[in-house]
């Protein structure tokens, strides 16, 4: 009988001590799952960060697109306005040789510094916009570096010893 008790006891002590372990293995998984938790939703931010970044780049572009569109059919109604000046110059011509030569040259030259002005003012825009777009660019990879460092800092990581097991 005391042989049994002892058995008993060993017994009660051994699954006491399973028991505590139990406890501290789950501690240490609940704690391992928090963290893995907490590192989904800062991946998951970080998507939505790079999909926003994506979205404004994509945007940006487009709306390049279009401005350049729309500088492209300005230009065209600047030629065909210049077209027009050029032809009435050259009718001018034909009625007033002397007369409409002078105004013809000063119309030439105001259309030309029109144009000129509206080139330089379609350059700083497309130098602003290339500037934006850089800057964007830069954000995109750094977002995703930065992302792939985390991946390959997860995917590295020994969950085992983190853990204990």
């Amino acid at each position: 009988m005391a042989d049994q008790d002892v058995n008993l006891k060993t017994d009660v002590a051994l699954i006491k001590k399973d028991i505590k372990q139990i406890e501290r293995f789950f501690a240490k998984f609940d704690l391992a799952l928090a963290s893995m938790t907490e590192i989904a939703q800062k991946v998951a931010v970080q998507g939505e960060i790079l999909k926003n970044t994506e979205e404004k780049i994509d945007t940006l572009e487009q709306r390049m697109v279009d401005h350049k569109e729309e500088d492209i059919r300005r230009n065209q109604e600047l030629n065909r306005k210049l077209e027009e000046h050029r032809d009435a110059a050259y009718r001018d011509h034909d009625k007033v040789a002397k007369e409409s030569a002078a105004n013809r040259k000063e119309r030439n030259e105001e259309i030309l510094s029109q144009l000129n002005a509206t080139q330089k003012i379609v350059e700083n825009r497309l130098t602003k916009f290339d500037e934006r777009v850089k800057v964007l660019e830069q954000w995109k990879w750094y977002i995703g570096g930065v992302g792939a460092a985390i991946v390959i800092v997860v995917g590295n990581s020994h969950w085992g010893s983190i853990i204990g097991g």
